[in-house]
C-alpha cells in the first residue's frame, strides 16, 4: 500500500485499466465490448454514436447503436459469437422492427438498419434480411482499439473517462470538437485532459 500511494495519478489509473483489461468478462461484458469497437470504427468514420445497448441494458428494443451522419441514422444490432454459432432469422425480424418503430417515432430522418456480426447468418436469415433491407456485415472480428475517452465538458476543462467510469458511454468523440481517444492514461494526460470524477448523487 506504501509503494502504491507513492505512485503517480497517471500509473494509478493505468494498472486500473490493465485489470480491468484483463479481468474475467461476463458475456454482457464480451457483447458490450463489442459495441463500442463497432462504434470506435464508426466514430472514425465521422458519425456520431449513441450506445443504447451499455446504456439502456435489456431496455434497448435491440438498437445497441445510433449512428448519426449527413442526416441519415444507422440503426444498429451487435451480436459477437463464437464462429461456430449461427444467427437466425428472429434476430433480424427484432431489429427490423425496432427500426420500424424508430422511423414511426422520427418521420424526417432517414434510418437504415444494419446487423453487425463476428459469426455467419442461416440462409433463412440471411434471405430475411435482403426483404427486410437490412444491411449485414458477417465475420466482422473485434479488434484492439484505444479505450480511453478524451473531451472537454460545457466548461471547457479536458477530462478523460475510463470503459469502468460513469458517464464512459455517454461521452461523445467527435472530430468537429475537442475529443479523441487515447490508448493509455500517459497519453490522456500529456494531452493535458484529467480523470473524470466520480458523481455522488447527493452532493450538491
Amino acid at each position: 500500500p506504501e509503494d502504491y500511494e507513492k505512485l503517480s495519478n497517471a500509473d494509478k489509473y493505468q494498472r486500473a485499466l490493465n485489470n480491468w483489461k484483463n479481468r474475467k468478462k461476463s458475456d454482457w461484458d464480451i457483447g458490450i465490448e463489442y459495441e463500442r469497437y463497432i462504434g470506435y470504427k464508426l466514430e472514425c468514420e465521422g458519425y456520431k454514436v449513441t450506445y443504447i445497448g451499455a446504456t439502456l441494458g435489456l431496455k434497448d428494443m435491440g438498437r445497441d447503436l445510433l449512428a448519426t451522419k449527413n442526416g441519415k441514422t444507422l440503426i444498429i444490432q451487435c451480436k459477437r459469437w463464437a464462429k461456430e454459432k449461427t444467427i437466425h432469422e428472429k434476430h433480424l425480424f427484432q431489429l427490423y422492427g425496432s427500426a420500424a418503430v424508430y422511423a414511426i417515432e422520427h418521420p424526417i430522418t432517414h434510418c437504415k438498419a444494419v446487423f453487425i456480426t463476428t459469426t455467419e447468418l442461416s440462409e433463412v436469415a440471411r434471405k430475411c434480411a435482403e426483404y427486410c433491407d437490412i444491411a449485414v456485415v458477417e465475420n466482422c472480428p473485434m479488434g484492439d482499439y484505444p479505450l480511453i475517452k478524451c473531451n472537454a465538458n460545457k466548461d471547457g476543462e479536458k477530462i478523460y473517462h475510463l470503459p469502468f467510469d460513469q458517464q464512459y458511454d455517454k461521452v461523445v468523440v467527435s472530430k468537429n470538437k475537442q475529443s479523441c481517444y487515447a490508448w493509455t492514461t500517459y497519453e490522456a494526460e500529456g494531452l493535458g485532459f484529467r480523470r473524470a470524477y466520480r458523481w455522488h448523487p447527493n452532493k450538491s
